[in-house]
């Protein structure tokens, strides 16, 4: 499941929590009422792309970008992690598409807002996602993608910035054929490993938001990309604090 499937999901079962609890007892004077949940207000600013400052190393491989990886002890309590099908349960990979999905996502080139790095920059040595699900809506995920050398490195980390720069505002719909809109902006520079950027995609369905703040740093030839998704933002030094122990333990394993 990727993370544009899991804002996806979670704002279907957001929109499900709020048709439980709008609807009473046959005996409640409400039960037939509902009253409309307005989105809350998140500031957006717009992005700015980050020049990568001179990247160089060698590669990681998968089992050192494991080991790189971050634990629950560096997230918020009450964190888990979500198995990956594949890999973790021992399930067939989903099929590349289905007829009774109706997802979409206009421009397309959009779809690869928040999409692990290494689909979105081809060409990786090495690459491994993990996602973490927590309390109340909300999801901590992390990407990292190794690059052969500085050079191509530096393109995907370019290339992320290109998306996200032509991609303020867009739409699309989720499997169900629901209407979802995005807007996405920029942050403040987080500082983090040898060059970054943090972003900010707010998603939007039937008047119900989810925020999903990112940033995104290199490490040698290593890109990492760490996002916290929920109904409110993520406090930026939490936020930070686990980017900036991404960056640390990627910096561990480079030789």
């Amino acid at each position: 499941m990727t993370r544009r499937s899991l804002l996806a999901l979670g704002l279907t079962a957001t929109a499900a929590l709020f048709v439980v609890t709008g609807c009473g007892s046959d005996e409640s004077p409400s039960a037939d009422t509902t009253t409309p949940v307005s989105a809350p207000q998140v500031g957006l600013a717009p992005f700015t792309a980050a020049p990568a400052a001179p990247l160089s190393g060698a590669p990681l491989d998968r089992d050192a970008l494991q080991r790189a990886a971050l634990t629950l002890s560096e997230l918020p309590v009450d964190f888990d992690v979500v198995p990956d099908p594949v890999d973790d349960l021992g399930l067939a990979p989903a099929p590349e598409s289905s007829e009774a999905d109706k997802s979409s996502t206009a421009p397309a080139v959009c779809a690869q807002v928040l999409a692990p790095i290494a689909t979105q920059a081809a060409g990786s040595v090495a690459d491994l996602s993990d996602m973490f699900t927590g309390p109340d809506f909300t999801s901590i995920d992390q990407d990292s993608a190794s690059y052969a050398d500085g050079a191509a490195a530096a393109a995907a980390f370019e290339k992320l910035q290109t998306t996200l720069a032509g991609c303020a505002e867009y739409s699309g719909t989720d499997a169900d054929g629901t209407t979802i809109t995005y807007r996405v902006g920029g942050a403040t520079n987080p500082n983090v490993g040898d060059a970054s950027f943090a972003f900010r995609i707010i998603t939007e369905s039937g008047g119900f938001t989810l925020v999903a703040d990112a940033i995104v740093a290199a490490v040698g030839t290593t890109l990492t990309q760490v996002s916290a998704t929920a109904p409110s933002p993520i406090a930026p030094d939490v936020l930070h604090s686990m980017a900036s122990a991404a960056a640390d333990r990627l910096r561990a394993q480079t030789p």
